[in-house]
């Protein structure tokens, strides 16, 4: 009896869909994700601009106070010096362009002389400079005096301006043209207030701007910096190109891994789908084709199908006798067949959502969030290598070390069983090892709470799945480490850059930013405890001493870290010459006796000179053999409290040593071998505890070398130390003459 069976429908519209979905999704995750990183380094390169205009605004607005300064300054200077004569104040005026007039007041303060200057504008504002007696006084153009403050190089056609407290412009940097009051801008009214910071708001001339305003303490005028928004119309267009082609290639890598799984998962998948219909509709003369490049497991599956197939081919002739057994037969299998399908699509979801996890953690909790809950089992868990003790007799170990599937259909004979009490209703097991390439990375652990729950059909499907799952968990892990190990290696390279920036900008700057100011402020200090300004107060000298004692610390101090650099960076010169050594010495030691009486009185010390016979001379530079010994006499008075601080001369052959021995606290074999580098005396050495700047040895030692020589050190702790500098000797035409 011969039975024609219905075709199934096709319907090409569902693969059409399904991939049409996965490419969506796919292009949608990678552009979004681009979209997350592209952001990320927007934001990065944003506050780098940021905290780069700061900087830049920071440092003109203080050269430009500190030009200000000086120019009204030398006004000063000039005006202290100069007779109060008619012939001299024409030169004066002749000479310095900024002055209107000058006038020339008795000790009544009535004025004998005045003396028109330069012409100057009447609209713009004038400044009283007054001398020290208040003898002369000119009337200076506050628009030429400071014209040359303001012209200075911001970068991005940026400029300053110098706006006096009610808002008038003194002066302006570059061609400016004023369409503002100063007083209305954001950056003025900070100042005002004694704010500062970059504000963005319309500038000076009307366009908008990025700016800062600080106050100049002492003149009551404000610096405002303005750098024009289209400085920075470059790096926009170049952030904007990158997203761009950044958006474009994640859209192609998309399509093509897209195209990827289609070849590879989607089209078996559709095959088996079809197969599965046609089957189910009763069309047992359909045989599935899978593609040539599918999954090994995929293709076991077609092959499993087309063997079924075939057997209920052959029992065709068996259906017309046993019609109401087949019946059944069919209707179970259809069943089975039906459940088949229902794994297979499950399976797919799971591997359409794990495809775009790359959290090692959020892959695990999805996958085992989606077989629990698609395929309806007690107890799902994913368990990695690393967890897994190889050396145990238990069922994961076991599945670990072969690499192979384990199933227990009823774990109450399985004496690797080891229960679980958080799990008591566990019948049955079934554990698929995740395998990568040859490796087992994990192993996918499923209980049930029913005996012999997982069939062969499910086994295949899961260890399909299990595949995928592995691949993804080691891409994520993969991927994870990766990320990690680029936010180091970024974190590592800002630091550095940010250090050599920081660095950079200080050996530019220090020589103009710390040594004019810290030199007006020991002259000033001078100038008063001398009493030109008068009689000074008694408590008032004592902290005035102070700042003089402060200020000339600092200044050895950024003298010895400017020489520190030039030598490490071979910009020092030195002068050589011929210097005798006892006038040398002596006065060091004459230094050093001053020292003592001034700083360290309370030291009970005798500081001793011991020469013998004539000393040749040295070939050297005088001010920095000078340095060397002062700074070896000076740590000896500082660090020796009690006996005696001794400088010996050794005339050799081939070389002069010169030694300077204290019989202070020594210092220890663990600092000796970081003595001489930079910043050393806080290693913990009770020789160095709360004295010097760390900077004298090294910078003496490097100033020994170059002159040929070294510098050397010998201590014994609660002993004392002994420094030798040593200096290679060379014949002069005097000591040719004594020798012949």
């Amino acid at each position: 009896m011969n039975i024609t069976l219905p075709a199934v429908p096709k319907d090409p519209s569902t693969g059409y869909r399904l991939r049409t979905r996965w490419r969506l999704y796919m292009i949608l995750g990678l552009n979004l994700l681009m979209m997350m990183v592209i952001s990320s380094a927007a934001l990065i390169l944003f506050l780098e601009q940021r905290q780069a205009a700061m900087d830049l605004h920071a440092n003109t607005s203080r050269q430009v106070a500190a030009a200000a300064r000086q120019a009204l300054a030398s006004v000063e200077m000039t005006l202290n010096v100069i007779e109060p004569t008619e012939a001299a104040l024409q030169q004066l005026a002749a000479n310095m362009p900024a002055l209107s007039g000058i006038s020339v007041v008795d000790e009544n303060g009535k004025e004998v002389l005045y003396l028109p200057a330069n012409e100057s504008e009447t609209t713009r504002p004038v400044l009283l400079v007054a001398s020290a007696d208040a003898r002369i006084i000119a009337d200076v153009d506050a628009a030429i005096l400071w014209r040359e403050a303001v012209n200075l190089d911001l970068a991005g056609d940026g400029y300053a301006y110098l706006v006096n407290s009610e808002g008038q412009v003194l002066v302006a940097g570059g061609d400016i043209q004023q369409k503002r009051d100063p007083q209305t801008l954001p950056s003025f009214q900070a100042a005002r207030e004694d704010g500062s910071g970059i504000r963005f708001y319309k500038g000076l001339n009307g366009g908008w701007v990025v700016g800062e305003a600080r106050s100049i303490p002492g003149l009551g005028v404000v610096v405002i910096t303005e750098t024009p928004l289209s400085a920075y119309r470059s790096l926009l267009i170049r952030v904007i190109a990158l997203s761009v082609l950044a958006l474009a290639l994640t859209a192609l890598m998309g399509e093509w891994v897209i195209r990827r799984i289609v070849r590879s998962v989607l089209l078996p998948l559709e095959t088996l789908q079809k197969g599965a219909q046609a089957v189910g509709a009763g069309d047992y003369r359909y045989r599935i084709r899978v593609p040539a490049n599918t999954d090994r497991e995929l293709a076991d599956l077609g092959r499993a199908f087309n063997d079924m197939i075939v057997k209920l081919q052959d029992s065709q002739q068996q259906i017309d006798a046993y019609r109401n057994e087949m019946e059944s037969i069919v209707d179970l299998r259809a069943r089975e067949l039906s459940r088949k399908a229902l794994q297979l699509e499950v399976a797919a979801e799971v591997s359409r959502k794990i495809a775009t996890l790359l959290d090692p953690r959020a892959l695990i909790r999805e996958v085992v969030a989606l077989l629990q809950d698609r395929f309806n089992i007690y107890h799902v868990e994913i368990l990695q290598v690393p967890a897994v003790r190889l050396q145990d007799e238990t069922l994961l170990a076991s599945v670990v070390k072969h690499g192979k599937t384990l199933g227990v259909p009823d774990v109450s004979v399985e004496e690797r069983f080891l229960p679980n009490p958080v799990l008591p209703a566990t019948q049955s097991i079934l554990m698929v090892p995740l395998r990568f390439g040859e490796r087992v990375i994990g192993v996918l652990d499923l209980e049930s709470e029913h005996r012999d729950a997982f069939r062969k059909d499910e086994i295949a499907v899961l260890e399909s799945l299990a595949n995928e799952i592995a691949v993804s968990l080691h891409n994520a892990q993969m991927f994870d480490a990766l990320e990690t190990a680029n936010r180091d290696l970024a974190q590592a390279t800002l630091q550095a850059k940010q250090a050599n920036l920081v660095k950079s900008r200080f050996l530019l700057n220090a020589s103009h930013k710390l040594r004019t100011p810290l030199n007006a402020i020991i002259g000033y200090s001078e100038t008063i405890l001398s009493g030109i300004y008068g009689v000074v107060p008694e408590k008032m000298q004592d902290r005035q001493r102070r700042i003089l004692d402060n200020g000339r610390v600092l200044q050895a101090l950024i003298e010895d870290m400017l020489d520190l650099s030039s030598i490490e960076t071979g910009s020092m010169e030195i002068n050589l010459g011929w210097v005798e050594l006892p006038p040398l010495l002596q006065e060091v030691l004459n230094a050093s006796e001053a020292l003592r009486q001034t700083g360290y009185a309370d030291h009970d010390l005798q500081l001793r000179l011991e020469m013998e016979g004539t000393l040749p001379r040295v070939w050297a530079d005088l001010d920095r053999l000078r340095y060397i010994l002062i700074n070896l006499m000076s740590n000896g008075v500082k660090f020796t409290e009690r006996s005696e601080v001794v400088m010996a001369v050794e005339v050799l052959n081939e070389a002069v040593l010169i030694r300077v021995s204290d019989t202070g606290p020594g210092i220890s074999d663990e600092e000796l071998k970081h003595l001489f580098e930079p910043f050393q005396h806080q290693r913990g050495s009770i020789a160095s505890e709360g004295k010097g700047t760390g900077l004298g040895l090294p910078v003496s030692k490097l100033l020994a070398q170059m002159h040929g020589g070294d510098l050397s050190v010998e201590s014994t702790l609660y002993e004392g130390s002994r420094f030798t500098l040593r200096l290679p000797r060379r014949m002069d035409d005097q000591s040719k003459e004594e020798q012949g």
